[in-house]
C-alpha cells in the first residue's frame, strides 16, 4: 500500500495488560483506566508519499507515536492486519503524528510538537489505604516540567531539551513512549516561560 497523505503502522495490541513496578509484572486492568493502557506507537509500515515536511529521516522500521484516537476508533483507522492509518498534518493541530523512534531510541519530532518529561516532583505514587499500588500518577496542578525532545522552530523561542519550563494548564497531553517513560505533548504555543536557573 501506497498512502498519500497518512502514515500506516503496525499496532499488533492497541492496549498493554501489565505494568511493571520494580521486579514484578502486574496486570492492569484497563476498565479501570482506558487512558493508561493505551499503547499509542507502532511500526511504521508506509510513510505518506504526498504529505510536505515529514522529516526525511523517519523511515519505514521506526515506530511511530500518534494520538490515542487510533486505540479508541480502530473501526475508523484500522485498515486491516494489525494496520492503521495515522494523518499527518505540520500546518494544524489535526495531525495524528507526534514524533518517531528510531531503533537506538533517538526521538524525531514530527513539525513543532515537544514532549515535556514531569519533574519527579509531580510524579506521585497512587497506593490505596490498605498497600495496593494501583500505579504512579501525574501531578498536573504545578504545571511545570522538564523539555524532553523539541521539533521545528524551538530553537528559535530559545526552548531547547533539558530545559525547565512553565506550561498553560491543559495544554499537556500524556503519552506514554515504547521506553516507558510519561510524557506531556504540546505545541510551543503552550509555554509559558523557561526558567533561566532551578527553581526552589
Amino acid at each position: 500500500m501506497k498512502p498519500l497523505y497518512d502514515f500506516i503502522v503496525n499496532v499488533p495490541e492497541l492496549y498493554r495488560d501489565s505494568v511493571k513496578v520494580g521486579d514484578l509484572d502486574l496486570v492492569l486492568d484497563t476498565r479501570f483506566d482506558d487512558f493508561e493502557g493505551r499503547i499509542a506507537y507502532g511500526k511504521i509500515v508506509a510513510l505518506p508519499l504526498k504529505a510536505r515536511d515529514v522529516d526525511p529521516r523517519v523511515e519505514v522500521g521506526d515506530t511511530l507515536i500518534f494520538h490515542h484516537h487510533i486505540n479508541q476508533q480502530p473501526e475508523e483507522y484500522g485498515i486491516g492486519d494489525d494496520n492503521y492509518l495515522v494523518a499527518w498534518d505540520y500546518a494544524t493541530p489535526n495531525g495524528q503524528a507526534y514524533a518517531a523512534m528510531k531503533e537506538s531510541g533517538e526521538i524525531i519530532m514530527l513539525g513543532d510538537w515537544i514532549f515535556l518529561l514531569a519533574t519527579s516532583e509531580a510524579i506521585q505514587e497512587n497506593t490505596t489505604e490498605s498497600g495496593i499500588f494501583l500505579g504512579n500518577v501525574l501531578e498536573e496542578v504545578s504545571c511545570e516540567a522538564l523539555v524532553y525532545c523539541t521539533g521545528d522552530g524551538t530553537d528559535e523561542l530559545g526552548i531547547g531539551a533539558g530545559d525547565k519550563v512553565r506550561y498553560t494548564k491543559n495544554h499537556d497531553y500524556r503519552i506514554n513512549l515504547p521506553n516507558g517513560d510519561q510524557v506531556f505533548r504540546m505545541k510551543p504555543s503552550g509555554v509559558i516561560f523557561v526558567y533561566e536557573t532551578d527553581v526552589e
